[in-house]
């Protein structure tokens, strides 16, 4: 079972015992039931059953900050990556930031995998070129690894930035997933190792939704998996402080206005279980409007399509939108007329 279990605690062992042999042993069934309930049932004292309770919500939930912390905190919990657009960076307060779990979702075709792979390119760069100086896990769960694509804006990264890694792809560390039952395996047992034995700063799930969205859920109920997920990830972006980023897909909304306001026939897929994990969500969306630019070697008109990124919801980022483009260079800033 991937779910946590009481055998994952570090506490007496006497505890854990009695605990197994009266059937509590997921930590989601002991933080269920009362503190009396514990005691009767497990035949503890209410210290034991305090340090059982304790270290299953310590295990499960990420450690929470007062705003008093937070602004006392070291400044390097709250670092940012940058998208290698400067325009969209300061949009988004610095870039991706390095805290919480941050979700990028939209239709296909609106540059999701591309922020992502840039994303995976710019953590490389050494802080004081926005990035973090780290490698990157990239697991894939609905199809293969945007190679081509990634090498053509490697070339791109290194006339921008000559002194930056020797080889980006040998950082790059791509895991790829076929299920949901994998997938909670992999962050719960070898992401942690990864993180730790290859100097990780940036986790990226490309898609989040594939592996739940084609299991039946007649048959089985996701939602634990989806929270364990989720309570996971966050412990993992709290107690390395690296960055996670999760794509995620749209489904059919009913009426005209979806969850949070969105306007449109689609909204973000997994519902409210997977949105309350979220900390950041920024859907990206392709409009009906263009742009033209020329180039001069060979000298020909090019038409790029507009695209929005919105910020929908964000602890410390007012709602907002950002136009961008996408051309063979990655995203950039609408520094031409619209046509």
């Amino acid at each position: 079972m991937t779910s946590a279990t009481v055998e994952d605690l570090f506490i007496n062992p006497r505890i854990i015992t009695r605990a197994k042999i009266r059937g509590y042993v997921s930590l989601c069934s002991i933080l269920r039931a009362s503190q009396s309930e514990l005691q009767q049932k497990l035949a503890l004292t209410a210290a034991d059953v305090e340090q059982l309770t304790t270290a299953a919500a310590n295990y499960i939930l990420p450690q929470k900050l007062s705003a008093w912390e937070m602004q006392n905190t070291d400044q390097e919990r709250f670092l940012h990556i940058t998208t290698g657009c400067h325009q969209l960076d300061d949009f988004l307060g610095g870039g991706i930031p390095v805290r919480g779990l941050t979700e990028v979702t939209g239709e296909s075709g609106s540059g999701k995998t591309q922020l992502v792979l840039q994303l995976a390119l710019y953590a490389q760069l050494p802080p004081i070129s926005g990035g973090l100086g780290k490698g990157v896990a990239y697991i894939c769960t609905e199809s293969q690894f945007s190679s081509n694509r990634l090498q053509q804006l490697i070339s791109h990264i290194r006339n921008k930035y000559p002194k930056g890694p020797k080889s980006y792809t040998d950082n790059i560390f791509v895991h790829h997933v076929p299920d949901m039952d994998n997938l909670v395996d992999c962050v719960r047992y070898q992401l942690p190792h990864l993180i730790s034995s290859r100097h990780v700063g940036l986790v990226v799930i490309d898609s989040v939704a594939a592996p739940f969205r084609v299991e039946d859920r007649r048959e089985r109920n996701t939602t634990l998996l989806l929270q364990t997920l989720g309570y996971r990830l966050h412990q993992l972006t709290s107690s390395h402080n690296i960055a996670v980023v999760a794509i995620n897909q749209v489904t059919a909304a009913m009426g005209k206005q979806s969850l949070y306001g969105l306007e449109g026939n689609t909204a973000p897929a997994l519902g409210l279980s997977w949105a309350n994990l979220v900390t950041t969500r920024l859907m990206l969306t392709r409009t009906h409007s263009f742009v033209r630019t020329h180039k001069l070697l060979p000298q020909t008109t090019v038409e790029f399509n507009i695209r929005k990124l919105e910020v929908v919801f964000c602890p410390w980022l007012r709602r907002k939108s950002f136009s961008f483009i996408v051309t063979e260079k990655g995203i950039e800033d609408i520094a031409m007329s619209t046509v």
